[in-house]
């Protein structure tokens, strides 16, 4: 699975629930693709069965679906290049080449959405002074603890902000406006006070140093040791890293068939990327073509296994999935 967005998920979930084990590749550190990068704390309304729920719950409920499944998570891997792969189980497959990695398929399903939604690069004054300016922060979370600045007012800053507290670190959380976005939970947990964590805003960044940063914040300027700094200034969607794959592209869209079949066999594709779905960029469409093309992806692996899935009420659940390769 190319892409770990709702459509890729649900496309994972119902290939490993008939038994195949599944890879899903995602350039973010996190699952979940828009949802998560664009608005995790925001309602969705059009969710089959959970009205007005977050989108960061979404996501929780699709990936918490996959347990107990064979299904990999691999992030923060870009998906560079698609080529062909002798070694598949009907003697021809994929290999898709990530920059330190090659994943070998019998089967890709191509959901990128709106393309790799990787961090916007840090525009900070004094930028080139500093010696760790990242725009990721989850390897944080496994080093020493240590003083840590992190600039903005997007949802991952103050989910940052807390998770690197909580982990020991010694925080400074600031944005040049006053509110920040995030969950309810975090932005009450930022309102009440988490140990471990200073919160300066609004506060204007001077400048990045080699030790730190220098805050003018209210009427003072003041010197912030941090030798990492972290920057969350939102995303950046791009789809050149797949758009080079040989799948006949009309601009944003891959051309695609019943199943989502691309003109490569073993193929398919699902969700905004897909020519299918049209202007109509809904989480229900997106679901829907995950599905079938996850389905007809089985179909081409285990040709003894119809495409069509039956019930998933006569089944056992995930200890009970039909045995795959």
């Amino acid at each position: 699975m190319i892409g770990a967005g709702p459509a890729g998920l649900h496309a994972a979930f119902y290939a490993a629930f008939r038994g195949l084990r599944v890879e899903v590749i995602e350039a973010a550190e996190e699952p979940g693709g828009q949802l998560s990068a664009l608005y995790p704390d925001k309602h969705i309304y059009d969710w089959p069965g959970l009205p007005g729920v977050r989108a960061a719950q979404a996501v929780d409920r699709l990936v918490r679906q996959l347990r107990g499944l064979p299904v990999t998570l691999r992030c923060s891997q870009v998906a560079r290049e698609l080529r062909p792969w002798a070694g598949g189980g009907n003697g021809s497959g994929w290999e898709v080449v990530t920059d330190d990695r090659v994943y070998a398929a019998d089967a890709v399903v191509v959901a990128a959405g709106l393309g790799t939604l990787l961090p916007r690069e840090p525009t900070l004054p004094g930028a080139g002074e500093h010696p760790d300016l990242r725009t990721g922060w989850r390897s944080l979370l496994e080093a020493p603890p240590q003083p840590v600045l992190v600039v903005g007012g997007v949802p991952q800053a103050s989910r940052a902000a807390l998770a690197l507290a909580r982990a020991g670190h010694q925080v400074t959380l600031t944005h040049r406006r006053a509110g920040f976005r995030g969950q309810p939970e975090d932005l009450r947990a930022l309102e009440m006070g988490e140990p471990g964590l200073r919160v300066l805003a609004p506060a204007t960044l001077a400048t990045l140093t080699p030790q730190g940063a220098e805050l003018d914040w209210r009427g003072e300027r003041l010197s912030v040791e941090a030798p990492t700094v972290v920057f969350c200034g939102g995303v950046l969607p791009d789809l050149t890293p797949v758009q080079g794959w040989p799948l006949g592209w009309e601009g944003e869209y891959v051309p695609d068939g019943p199943g989502g079949a691309t003109c490569l066999p073993g193929v398919f594709v699902a969700g905004d990327v897909a020519r299918s779905s049209g202007e109509f960029k809904l989480l229900s469409v997106a679901l829907a073509q995950a599905a079938l093309a996850a389905n007809h992806a089985v179909h081409h692996v285990r040709p003894d296994l119809r495409a069509r899935p039956g019930h998933s009420s006569e089944r056992a659940g995930p200890e009970g999935t039909e045995a795959g390769v």
